[in-house]
Formats: structure tokens, C-alpha cells, sequence
């Protein structure tokens, strides 16, 4: 295995801990116009690795999925008091830097996810941003991830892929990445995360660090 020359992360639920943000946004969208709104748990289930117009496209059938993700949108924008960095984010962002590891990001959610790096002070320490408006094919598809690695100018066997679902492992693998790790602390649970077949399955952004050490040599 080449020694490891890229960390490429999710956003949502693996840096970003945005799932008050994803709910109140569905909550509002659906109840607005005229629909029920699932549980907590049924919503994470749904949206888990996907963009937003899928979920809306099976549960708002009345209305164009394009035009209630613009509403969605805009509540997000509105609202980063419902969201934030997970702690220990910028300590391993910087320990990643130090050892000349390339960052990148590979999200299924929108443009909006870039003022999001911004606002919490990492974008520029992230050299590809690949959102879900930049494809056709979304994760698990290796279309995202693979438009990342080029950017990096990385080949997939020497990057790792870190996410919160099964969709990002499924990702990582049909790439080729050298390893991925899973993250709980987002919508995805151990079980999802082990049946999906990640390397490595951490609960706290300070236990990535180790794992990148351990491969990059």
C-alpha cells in the first residue's frame, strides 16, 4: 500500500454534527406543505448518504422535489444556530496538515456546505470540495469521490475515505481507496457501518489521528 496522501472527509455527521439542522429543515419543508412529518429516527434513516431531493421526491409527492429543496435551503442558511464543528475537528485538521497530508471533502450535501467550512474556519484548509451540485451519480456511486482524488491530484490507493453511513464506505470501496473509516457520531450507527464494510469504525474525531499515522508510515 503507497503511504497515504490524502484524508477525505463527509461533512454531515462526520466534521459537521448538523443533524438538528437536517431534521428542523425536513420538519419545516413537510409541515408547510401539508404533509406528515416522520420520526427523527425514520428522517436520519431516509436521508442517510443522500441528497436532499430523493427524500423529498418520496415523501412529497404533491410538489416538485427541485423547488422544496430550495425551501430547504434557505432554512439551513438561516438557521447555523442548529448546527456546528464536531469538537477535536480543528486540532485533527491541523495534525493532518503538519504531517503534509492533503484534505478534501466529499459531501452529498449542496453548495451551501462551502460558507459552512468557512463559517467554522476550515474551507481553506481543504483543497477539493466536491458537493452534490457538482455531479450526476451520488455516493455510494465513486463518481464524488473519484472527482476529489483528481482534483488532489491523489490516486484512490493512497487516500482515505471518513464517513458517518454506509453510502460513504460504499464510496470509499467502489473508488478504491486504500482503507475507510466509519464514524458514529452521526446518522449512521456500528451496525450500518460494519455491514457496509468499513476498516475502521471510531466514535470521536480524536481517534482518527492514530489510525492515519498507522498508514502513513
Amino acid at each position: 500500500m503507497k503511504q497515504l496522501q490524502a484524508v477525505i472527509f463527509d461533512a454531515d455527521g462526520t466534521i459537521l454534527d448538523t443533524r438538528e439542522l437536517i431534521y428542523q429543515a425536513y420538519h419545516h419543508v413537510l409541515s408547510l406543505h401539508g404533509y406528515d412529518v416522520p420520526s427523527r429516527e425514520i428522517i436520519f434513516d431516509e436521508v442517510r448518504g443522500h441528497a436532499a431531493d430523493v427524500t423529498y421526491g418520496k415523501r412529497a409527492i404533491r410538489h416538485d422535489p427541485a423547488e422544496l429543496v430550495k425551501i430547504h435551503r434557505l432554512f439551513q442558511a438561516e438557521h447555523v444556530d442548529l448546527w456546528s464543528a464536531y469538537e477535536g475537528l480543528h486540532d485533527l485538521i491541523q495534525a493532518v496538515r503538519n504531517v503534509g497530508i492533503k484534505i478534501g471533502i466529499c459531501t452529498s450535501r449542496g453548495s451551501g456546505v462551502v460558507p459552512m467550512l468557512e463559517h467554522i474556519g476550515v474551507k481553506d484548509f481543504c483543497e477539493s470540495i466536491v458537493h452534490a451540485d457538482l455531479v450526476e451519480n451520488h455516493k455510494p456511486h465513486p463518481e464524488p469521490l473519484l472527482k476529489v482524488l483528481s482534483e488532489l491530484g491523489v490516486a484512490p490507493s493512497a487516500a482515505v475515505m471518513i464517513g458517518d453511513t454506509d453510502a460513504d464506505i460504499g464510496a470509499g470501496l467502489a473508488a478504491g481507496v486504500a482503507f475507510t473509516i466509519g464514524m458514529t457520531h452521526g446518522v449512521g450507527t456500528r451496525e450500518i457501518l460494519e455491514e457496509a464494510g468499513a476498516d475502521y469504525i471510531v466514535d470521536h474525531l480524536d481517534d482518527i489521528l492514530p489510525i492515519l499515522k498507522k498508514h502513513h508510515g
